[in-house]
């Protein structure tokens, strides 16, 4: 969705300038682009967590921090070859134990897989190049997966039967694209390179899937913290959306899913409960569900990303669901340090 944000507002950055040529003025902007080379190594840390709050009581429902390095393998002129190195992964010991045992084993069995992928001139994601090789190790991983969960809850498969459980899930990682949507730490660092935001702040009123939405967009060079690492030329970008769900939509799209892998009789009571949290939802918010996604991008001066942050909040009235991630930089070794000068004012984010 960020994309799509951002490519909103550079939309209506170079209508403005269009707008302006009169006063022979421009929108200034950021160009997220990167600097790389050959050698470039980055360390990161992913911290995720989904939590469920009531009133004052918050559960955690999923929760795990992994470690991974970024390497760059190869530098041409049309773009980058990189690899991405899981480290380490530590599951939260407080998660629902559902998710846990499916976290636990999957990550155990994909803790040797290598993702090779590759980056256009600007840094932005071009291919997963193993990914046949990553979708062959996934089926075995998928299939440890559901040996420990169908093992551990009797009678689970009478619910959920797993061989459609398990043919939906193969499904979802049988393309390059599939690939893809799995690894979003590779979608946070590299989504937004080879595109120019607009410094400053701006506002516009859009959609997302025919749902009305407000966005806010904020862009700027950031404040020298650790002169160790930090520079002048370090920049973020930042935006908040806040979609509005009729309650009957948001109940379709939350249950969708559950129809396809549950059992006809279970389908039957689902459909059940779906028409009473309906009723319930809309009687108790006649104007509808609100979606709040905050995002936060920072960027090193040569387009190697220091942190990328995402929460997703959906609020239900007295009830929470809140959906967060952390990529942050451990440790880097670059061997790039160049970047065209930029002498004018830079306003801080």
């Amino acid at each position: 969705m960020f994309m799509l944000v951002c490519m909103l507002f550079v939309l209506i950055a170079a209508s403005a300038q269009n707008l302006m040529l009169e006063d022979e003025s421009d929108v200034e902007t950021i160009d997220v682009v990167g600097y790389f080379c050959k050698g470039d190594t980055m360390t990161y840390k992913k911290t995720y967590s989904k939590l469920k709050v009531v009133h004052n009581d918050t559960t955690i429902t999923d929760a795990y921090e992994e470690v991974f390095m970024i390497v760059v393998t190869d530098s041409t002129d049309s773009g980058y070859r990189m690899k991405m190195i899981p480290v380490s992964f530590d599951y939260n010991e407080e998660s629902d134990s559902i998710h846990r045992i499916m976290q636990t084993k999957l990550s155990e069995l994909a803790q040797n897989i290598v993702c090779e992928f590759t980056t256009d001139e600007f840094g932005s994601l071009k291919s997963i190049v193993n990914w046949r090789d990553i979708r062959d190790q996934m089926k075995i991983a998928i299939k440890g997966m559901y040996d420990s969960l169908y093992g551990t809850i009797p009678g689970l498969d009478t619910i959920m039967p797993r061989k459609q459980v398990e043919k939906l899930m193969l499904l979802q990682y049988s393309t390059e694209q599939g690939i893809k949507s799995a690894y979003d730490e590779l979608d946070n660092l590299f989504g937004l390179h080879g595109n120019p935001i607009p410094i400053g702040e701006n506002e516009t009123d859009s959609e997302e899937n025919g749902f009305p939405q407000h966005i806010t967009l904020k862009a700027g060079y950031t404040p020298i913290e650790d002169e160790t690492c930090d520079s002048e030329e370090d920049y973020a970008v930042m935006t908040m959306a806040v979609t509005t769900i009729p309650a009957e939509d948001a109940v379709n799209l939350g249950f969708g899913t559950l129809g396809l892998i549950m059992t006809d009789a279970a389908s039957d009571s689902l459909n059940s409960v779906c028409d009473m949290v309906t009723d319930s939802l809309t009687t108790a918010l006649p104007d509808g569900i609100k979606v709040y996604v905050s995002e936060y991008y920072g960027y090193f001066f040569n387009g190697w990303p220091k942190e990328c942050y995402y929460q997703k909040k959906i609020d239900i009235g007295a009830r929470q669901n809140i959906e967060s991630r952390l990529i942050e930089w451990l440790s880097c070794h670059m061997g790039v340090w160049a970047r065209p000068d930029q002498e004018e004012l830079k306003p801080e984010i």
